[in-house]
């Protein structure tokens, strides 16, 4: 009977030693999270083997991931799946039908942000006139005006040059008909009497001012009629044409009438522009090409043409997302106990069966232990 009882003692004995010895190695995957020191002397196995390993664990966790599971070759093959490009002609066809069925415009996304673009853009658009005024000045300040205008503007001012010289005389002529002409001409001989004196004062005796003021006035229009002198006029138009074209553009346009004009342009060219009723028009309205494109097959040869885009070039983005990084950085991020509760809920059913297979190892062993005891 003490045989037997022996024998049970040990395999009870057996069991519990291997079973808790099981659960203890189980427990000391995660605990101690954090080392123990006692007199100055760290105290083995503390970390517990998770905690201690945790760094190189997220790493390989990463590279295994990266290398055998999320590849450029997956990402690739589910991109040019069929079911994917479907999913996102359907996605990108939505967006357009409510882009314009709500009619957004550019300004209802930019008020999300909260950013002045109008005001960004109208100051961006001024700096560019400007400087691109001033980059002209400086490489054209020395060229004269004539090879700075168009060939064909050029030619409109020369033929303009030719009406001049009769609208001028033209206008001296209307002018010299008018009451204002006929009576600025009785002022000038009224005047001219005054200052002459009596001799030359005697004429009115002869003539009266009506008198005089009509012969000059009908003097003064023969005179503008003569080809002569419309040839002598002209040709003071032409010589300062000529002379006003063959000057440098610094010397018509100094640095202050520069400054002045591009300041001038830029908020001309900014006001006509309008920015403000680009970023208030729908959107559907702004580009409707675009919306009819992409409501047929624009939508269909763009996910074609992105979706061959990123497969050749997946390698790269993710190398650039360094996703072995970010999967180690994501894991860091877990609480050991966590990653504990984690890994238990998984394997919750293993873990129990190892600590089940201890006790029935440890049971074992006892049983031949207390076997070799009794012949012994």
């Amino acid at each position: 009977m003490s045989t037997i009882l022996t024998i049970i003692s040990m395999m009870v004995i057996g069991a519990i030693i291997g079973g808790f010895t099981n659960f203890i190695a189980i427990k000391m995957l995660f605990h101690p999270y954090h080392e123990i020191r006692l007199f100055g002397y760290k105290l083995p196995f503390t970390p517990g083997l998770i905690p201690k390993r945790r760094n190189e664990l997220s790493e390989k966790v990463g590279e295994m991931v990266t290398k055998h599971l999320l590849t450029p070759e997956v990402f690739k093959e589910k991109l040019v799946n069929p079911s994917t490009k479907h999913v996102l002609e359907d996605t990108i066809k939505i967006q357009f039908n409510t882009l314009k069925e709500q009619k957004y415009t550019i300004q209802d996304f930019v008020d999300r942000i909260d950013y002045p673009l109008e005001e960004k853009i109208n100051e961006t658009l001024e700096a560019t006139i400007q400087q691109k005024v001033d980059k002209y000045y400086e490489t054209h300040k020395n060229d004269e005006l004539q090879n700075l205008i168009p060939e064909e503007i050029f030619e409109q001012l020369s033929r303009q040059v030719d009406r001049v010289t009769p609208e001028i005389l033209n206008k001296i002529d209307q002018y010299l008909s008018s009451e204002k002409g006929e009576q600025d001409i009785y002022l000038m001989v009224e005047e001219f009497f005054e200052q002459k004196g009596k001799m030359v004062g005697m004429i009115q005796m002869f003539m009266t001012t009506e008198d005089i003021v009509y012969k000059v006035k009908n003097e003064l229009r023969n005179v503008i009629k003569q080809e002569k002198i419309e040839t002598m006029i002209n040709l003071q138009v032409q010589m300062q044409y000529e002379k006003w074209m063959s000057k440098p553009l610094k010397d018509v346009l100094t640095i202050e009438r520069k400054d002045k004009t591009k300041l001038l342009i830029a908020e001309e060219l900014t006001e006509s522009i309008n920015i403000n009723k680009y970023l208030n028009t729908p959107l559907d309205e702004l580009v409707p090409k675009l919306f009819s494109y992409m409501e047929g097959e624009g939508t269909e040869r763009f996910i074609e043409y992105m979706v061959r885009k990123v497969g050749d070039n997946i390698s790269l983005i993710l190398e650039r997302m360094k996703l072995a990084e970010l999967i180690k950085n994501q894991i860091d991020k877990f609480e050991l106990s966590y990653l504990e509760k984690l890994v238990i809920e998984i394997s919750n059913k293993e873990l129990k069966l190892i600590t089940l297979l201890g006790f029935v190892l440890g049971g074992i062993i006892g049983l031949f232990q207390g076997i070799i005891a009794i012949f012994v």
